[in-house]
């Protein structure tokens, strides 16, 4: 790939952003959303790869966040009702802690989702690849995590530094900067002995599970302050 440089990505974050504790929202999941947005080939991402694994970090918030929390209405689906913790009748045991739902109901029953949401003033990413068609394709993005097309997560001014070392994989810490399988941790330079381990998909297309799903050691830095990225900027 020409023009493979280590990058420092930096996004603020205009609105609360959502993210379950099993999501990432690493870089290359980003940028392949992006193009997949533009009906644009997805498979050679202006990344540099490492055998089949992005540099491209899982995004770290900056700064301290104010936890809040969203509630949705959504309605009840056919998936839900296939759920263990749901009881197709309307009797349930004293004490049981299954929700107890009517079958006639169906498809009009609602239910409430309720969102952890986040409030942090930026996002980053550490990558190696090309700057311009980079910061091209984050900028494509109106926002990130779940529910960003209801105006949570969105980006705004978004930044591309060069950086002179590349984190993408290990970061400061000598933590894995994303999921990498345990297959490619000696290669990198993870101790996978030392690390958190888990079955996650580690490519795209991230909701593959059955495809793309191998035991990673992933990332536990998931929040830095901002003196933190003061510090790593300092060695630029």
């Amino acid at each position: 790939m020409s023009q493979a440089i280590p990058l420092l990505i930096e996004a603020v974050l205009e609105s609360p952003v959502i993210i379950s504790p099993e999501a990432y929202l690493t870089l290359d999941s980003l940028l392949s959303a992006s193009c997949q947005l533009f009906n644009e080939d997805d498979s050679d991402l202006p990344l540099q790869k490492h055998d089949d694994v992005y540099h491209a970090s899982a995004g770290i918030l900056v700064g301290n966040p104010i936890q809040l929390e969203a509630p949705f209405v959504s309605r009840m689906t056919l998936r839900d009702y296939g759920d263990q913790r749901i009881l197709p009748n309307k009797h349930g045991k004293r004490g049981d802690s299954k929700l107890v739902v009517k079958l006639n109901a169906f498809p009009h029953m609602a239910r409430v989702d309720r969102y952890p949401v986040h409030h942090y003033p930026k996002i980053i990413w550490f990558a190696k690849g090309n700057p311009g068609k980079t910061h091209e394709l984050v900028s494509r993005l109106t926002g990130v995590g779940k529910r960003c097309n209801s105006g949570y997560g969105q980006l705004g001014t978004i930044s591309v530094m060069p950086m002179p070392i590349d984190y993408s994989l290990k970061l400061p810490d000598e933590t894995p900067a994303r999921p990498i399988p345990v297959s490619l941790c000696k290669q990198v330079g993870i101790d996978d002995k030392a690390s958190c381990l888990d079955r996650v998909t580690y490519k795209p297309n991230y909701f593959d599970f059955e495809l793309n799903a191998t035991l990673c050691a992933i990332p536990t830095t998931r929040r830095i302050s901002e003196d933190q990225l003061m510090q790593v900027k300092e060695v630029v």
